[in-house]
Order: C-alpha cells, then structure tokens, then sequence
C-alpha cells in the first residue's frame, strides 16, 4: 500500500467518523468521536501538507496545493465550531457543512491530485514510503519546530 492508498484508507476512516457524529444527540456522545476526527485529521493534515503538497507544488500545480491547504485551514476552522456547538442545536447545521466541505476536497484529491500525482510523481510518492514512519517523522519534526520557535521568543 502506498502513501497515497493509505490516505484514501484515512479518508474513509474519516467520513465513517462523521457518520457516527450524525447519528449522536448529546454532547456527552459526541465528544469522543470528536476527539477521535481531531487526532485523526491532524495527524493526516500534517502529512499532506509537510510532505504531499510540496510535491502536488512542485510536479502539478502551485494553485491546487495552495487550494489544498486552504481547504484543510477551513476543516480546522468548521472543527473548531463543532467542538464549540456540540451542545448546540446548529451542531447538525455545523457538521451538514463540515461533511460537504470535506467531500469536495476528498474529491479533489482523489479525483485529481492523487490519480496526477500518480502519473507524474510516482517516483516522488514512493520516496516518502511508510505512512506510519512519515506521520512520526513529520510530527517530530513539528514539535522540533516549536520548540525552536519558543527558544527564540524566550531569547528575545
């Protein structure tokens, strides 16, 4: 299984996590799937963006990876509102449109960016091998980053 498979594999975990959020009523039953579709979309986020979006720059289009990031600064936003709402009667109108934001980029990647990256970048996506030591890597490397990032401001 590639990088990519692995991703639309996530994909689908993701949109069964949702399901289950349409079937709740309480916060107390959604709070847990929540937490569940944070840690899961993080963890993916993080490595399209440090790793595949660079190459979707690179090889395809500099648009369509910043159209990309866009989409997934906009997932983090609609989350945001869920965990706010989750008590809230427009939890359902929050999540209505959290799902359809979210299907129209899954669409986009694997409609577009992913079947392309395939026939322009197999070589590249082969490189970054296994999903499970790239998200360790890629989430290392971003702790790295904030801790150096918190150095320099305590040396200021």
């Amino acid at each position: 299984m590639d990088v990519l498979e692995h991703l639309e594999e996530e994909h689908r975990k993701v949109e069964q996590l949702i399901a289950d959020l349409e079937s709740t009523t309480t916060a107390a039953q959604r709070e847990p799937i929540l937490a569940d579709l944070g840690d899961a979309l993080a963890k993916h986020m993080d490595v399209e963006e440090e790793r595949l979006y660079p190459i979707v720059a690179e090889r395809l289009d500099e648009d369509v990876a910043r159209r990309a990031n866009a989409d997934h600064d906009t997932a983090r936003d609609d989350l945001v509102r869920l965990v706010d709402h989750s008590d809230r009667p427009e939890f359902v109108s929050d999540l209505a449109k959290f799902k359809e934001d979210l299907a129209h980029h899954v669409g986009e990647e694997e409609n577009y960016i992913f079947p392309n990256l395939r026939m322009n970048a197999a070589h590249d996506i082969a490189d970054l091998g296994d999903l499970h030591k790239l998200e360790e890597e890629v989430q290392q490397e971003l702790i790295d980053e904030n801790i150096e990032l918190i150095d320099e401001n305590i040396a200021r």
